[in-house]
């Protein structure tokens, strides 16, 4: 997109999305694996916009443009492991990278979501952001601050 200051990551559907975006409203950068089409159908933008990147990159490019919401108890929402996974204590590296992408934003925590009730708020975001990141548990939620 041939604007000045527009990181190359953020597509016209996705700057435009977050432009109708107020403050209080969320946005779900998803995985590839997120069921980003059933949960969009909730959505106020009813489909998905697609974007290629890691989770955190994304991230880290949305907010040079998005303020963080600092009247939240957290900086961001993530996809918590299932027991399985903390049975056999599988490290998450998406938890690490997006606390370091939002840390210059807020110093507020990123907050570790249930499986479905992270589907559940994603179902009342504002968007669906589906990144092409394959690895697991890379969703996020972020809530829009002021300017």
């Amino acid at each position: 997109m041939p604007l000045k200051g527009v990181p190359k990551s953020i597509s016209p559907e996705l700057l435009f999305a977050i432009a109708k975006m107020g403050h209080g409203d969320q946005l779900v950068l998803a995985d590839a694996n997120f069921p980003s089409d059933s949960v969009a159908q909730h959505c106020t933008i009813t489909t998905p916009i697609r974007v290629l990147g890691n989770s955190e990159e994304i991230l880290r490019d949305l907010l040079q443009l998005f303020p963080l919401d600092q009247y939240s108890s957290f900086s961001a929402q993530m996809m918590d492991r299932v027991d399985s996974d903390k049975a056999r204590d599988l490290v998450v590296e998406a938890y690490r990278t997006t606390g370091e992408a939002v840390a210059p934003h807020s110093s507020l925590p990123v907050e570790l979501v249930e499986r479905f009730a992270f589907y559940e708020r994603a179902k009342k975001s504002f968007v669906v952001v589906q990144t092409s990141d394959a690895r697991l548990y890379a969703n996020i939620i972020v809530s829009k601050g002021v300017i």
